[in-house]
């Protein structure tokens, strides 16, 4: 109840009480106007929401943190009666908490416009369902109406370039290719042999049989063997200022690196996993397919630091999942260096691991990342730190303390 309409109820109470406790006729007519008046009111109010029609469509149901949601709206009244103080905004989604646009409407018009919302905030957002707020000449009453079925739109967390990321991240010697030979015919050929009892009329190579006037047949590799994993620490323990700035903290920054490694690596065609301990546990296997990628940023989008396994448990966890041909990248802020012992046995088995470390302090916490990034330097793992403000590309270019080049065989420069 607003102002108004509370100002209102007082005095048609003081009116009433007036008009009944000394009957005189000038109460009574005085209270008789404001009952006339408040009950044209609302009925203006509400006559207002009847006989509308209203659509909307968007250019798509995805976007990305600072992109923009784009789409049209229209508004149509089928009475005659013409529609005034009317108010339109959207209920939901990302542009629900923006002012309304205010409108009138004579019979049977159509308004249209388009609306055009900064996306500031990743997520699973329920949009498309508009309200319209009616309101009376005397501002009495504010009655709404909500119209359509909302749908899901999804906003990907951001992505920074990484052209210059360390080679490492991929987990490949030097700038070549691992590959193991497979049994399945697959699109990489690794070499051509000459035919032998039980091989498949589908093997053979016959360019190469017209040549050496015998058959020959082609053997296959798996092609890049070398596979990325992407561990997301989302403990609940981990971060730092979610509460005090939803849009700035060490959680959404954790994002960012994740998203922003894998859409690099996953530009080089490198098979791309990713695991993390937030809200909800997930666990995807490595893959270099488009579908993967859009699994993996819509999985980026919904995650939240609520997870109540902690980093060192979940590395045990995932263990299964790795082998010698994997690069494990981990992405985190906490400051327990007891996960770096889970990390150095991944590393002793020959998975390639190095750590992001996005730095607390720079948020305002009082620990920083001295700790975390000794115990890796003392294990051999490369640490890399993200501060707030830092350019990512920058960040990600060699670890703050090097890491003698024997643990790569060899590895230089940047992902290619």
């Amino acid at each position: 109840m607003n102002r108004r309409a509370l100002g209102m109820l007082v005095l048609l109470v003081v009116v009433a009480f007036y008009a009944f406790g000394t009957g005189f006729d000038f109460f009574f007519r005085f209270l008789y106007v404001l009952l006339l008046l408040t009950g044209i009111g609302f009925f203006w109010a509400w006559l207002n929401l009847r006989g509308i029609d209203l659509s909307v469509t968007r250019e798509a149901n995805r976007g990305q943190v600072g992109g923009y949601l784009v789409g049209q709206v229209s508004i149509i009244n089928r009475t005659r009666l013409p529609k005034s103080w009317l108010e339109v905004a959207e209920a939901t989604g990302p542009s629900a908490d923006t002012s309304g646009r205010g409108l009138a409407l004579v019979r049977e018009q159509v308004r249209s416009w388009r609306v055009r919302t900064y996306l500031a905030k990743r997520g699973v957002f329920r949009s498309g369902q508009i309200r319209v707020v009616s309101q009376d000449p005397f501002g009495l009453f504010r009655l709404h109406r909500e119209f359509l079925d909302p749908h899901p739109f999804i906003v990907f967390p951001a992505i920074e370039p990484l052209p210059d990321l360390d080679a490492r991240f991929a987990g490949l010697p030097s700038d070549s290719r691992v590959t193991r030979r497979w049994e399945q015919i697959t699109t990489d050929v690794s070499s051509i042999r000459a035919y032998t009892e039980g091989d498949s009329m589908r093997r053979i190579h016959w360019p190469y049989t017209a040549r050496m006037n015998e058959l020959m047949v082609k053997e296959f590799d798996m092609g890049l063997s070398a596979e990325a994993w992407v561990l997301l620490d989302m403990h609940e323990d981990s971060h730092f200022g979610v509460e005090q700035d939803e849009l700035n903290n060490t959680e959404e920054l954790s994002v960012t690196v994740a998203a922003s490694i894998i859409d690099r690596l996953m530009d080089q065609s490198m098979p791309v996993g990713l695991a993390s301990n937030g809200d909800q546990e997930h666990i995807y296997r490595p893959d270099s397919s488009p579908e993967q990628r859009g699994r993996l940023m819509e999985t980026l989008s919904e995650v939240r630091a609520h997870g109540q396994r902690p980093l060192q448990q979940f590395i045990y966890d995932i263990r299964s999942h790795l082998n010698r041909y994997n690069a494990l990248t981990v992405v985190t802020s906490s400051i327990d260096t007891g996960w770096v012992a889970s990390l150095n046995d991944l590393r002793r088995q020959g998975v390639k691991v190095a750590v992001v470390l996005v730095d607390r302090s720079s948020f305002g916490s009082p620990e920083n990342m001295d700790g975390p990034v000794e115990a890796l330097s003392a294990n051999l793992i490369p640490a890399y730190v993200v501060r707030r403000g830092d350019n990512l590309n920058d960040a990600l270019q060699v670890p703050v303390r090097e890491i003698p080049r024997s643990w790569t065989s060899g590895v230089a420069g940047g992902v290619e």
